[in-house]
């Protein structure tokens, strides 16, 4: 049961990058800091002095190492998440929840039916729903 619900954490950030990419400015997330949530310019974050040009220099950090992408903006943070979350899933993953089921193949197309499923419409939901913006009937 863990499993399923850091899977599910993987599929809430997967609609936040999603919706910061393709529908920022009808989303939750357009009241919050554009610099960092908005996909269409806060990959800038990443370059020092960005000018629009060919000049792109990464941010360092103590001038050793690259400033980590992670922490530059919404979408790359979120995508970070969601790896790890899907990491921990198929690492508590207890195939024994099923073993009422004898058929091998029966049980994983159970276990993807399952996952798949709960994917979906998680992501669905959080995507078309709860990140959007209500838009108001009086108009």
């Amino acid at each position: 049961m863990i499993s399923i619900i850091f899977l599910i954490l993987a599929s809430i950030c997967n609609s936040v990058m999603d919706v910061c990419s393709f529908h920022y400015s009808t989303s939750i997330f357009s009241k919050l800091n554009p610099k960092f949530w908005d996909s269409t310019i806060s990959w800038k974050n990443k370059y020092v002095d960005w000018d629009g040009g060919d000049k792109r220099r990464r941010k360092w950090i103590f001038g050793l190492f690259n400033y980590p992408v992670q922490l530059t903006d919404s979408f790359h943070l979120f995508k970070t998440l969601m790896i790890i979350f899907i990491c921990i899933s198929i690492s508590v993953f207890d195939c024994d929840l099923l073993s009422i089921i004898s058929s091998k193949e029966i049980r994983t197309i159970t276990i993807i039916g399952i996952y798949g499923t709960s994917w979906n419409v998680i992501f669905s939901a959080f995507y078309n729903y709860i990140f959007v913006i209500k838009k108001s009937s009086k108009q």
